[in-house]
């Protein structure tokens, strides 16, 4: 029996030939046939943040005015481009979303779904970093957002539609310091190589050990 191919994704995106299905990697997938083109499709996935925006012990949340889930409240956010630097892309969707300014300081948690969560790629992963507040007060549009503020987790308690995950990774930086969790690498010859955003655990410094 042959594996139809998914109804999305027929011809191929680079020289238009119809694709074929081929075992690449363990699996079969739909590849182009072409000897001079080789892609070879692995399906569809997206990479979403999050910020965490500390101030006085309150963290910055938006109130989604959009479907779906509107009404409830959550970390400021959304999806990385594709050509954009992920640490670039929180800092965006932070003051898109609340007209708050900061700067990433660390990655804290991160969570990978399947199957197409509200209607998204087919798998995600979802990156929650820590930033340092810079300047602003929460501004928001009035349509995609429908309100935003700084909250302490007691007030949160009190709020209504107040997403899980996003409290969570909350209480995790609230709970954690600047050395616990993933920081941006900038030395060495694997954290400066061009269009690279490297994380790592910070090494501690040899004269104190």
């Amino acid at each position: 029996m042959v594996n139809p191919l998914p109804e999305n994704i027929k011809y191929c995106p680079r020289c238009a030939n119809s694709l074929v299905w081929k075992m690449d990697g363990g699996r079969e997938r739909p590849a182009c046939p072409t000897p001079d083109c080789r892609f070879i499709f692995f399906g569809e996935s997206s990479i979403g943040c999050a910020g965490v925006v500390l101030r006085d012990n309150k963290a910055l949340l938006v109130q989604r005015g959009w479907e779906p889930f509107s009404g409830t409240w959550q970390l400021p956010g959304g999806y990385v481009e594709q050509d954009e630097v992920i640490t670039e892309g929180v800092a965006r969707e932070v003051m898109e979303e609340a007209g708050v300014e900061a700067e990433v300081n660390r990655a804290v948690a991160f969570r990978h779904s399947l199957g197409g969560t509200a209607g998204g790629p087919s798998a995600n992963v979802y990156i929650v970093f820590a930033l340092d507040y810079v300047s602003g007060e929460p501004i928001w549009d009035g349509d995609e957002i429908a309100n935003a503020g700084f909250f302490s987790l007691e007030e949160m308690g009190q709020m209504e539609g107040v997403q899980g995950l996003s409290r969570w990774a909350i209480e995790l930086t609230l709970n954690s310091n600047d050395s616990q969790g993933l920081r941006l690498q900038h030395g060495g010859s694997m954290a400066t190589r061009p269009g690279w955003s490297l994380f790592g655990i910070d090494m501690p410094d040899p004269d104190l050990l």
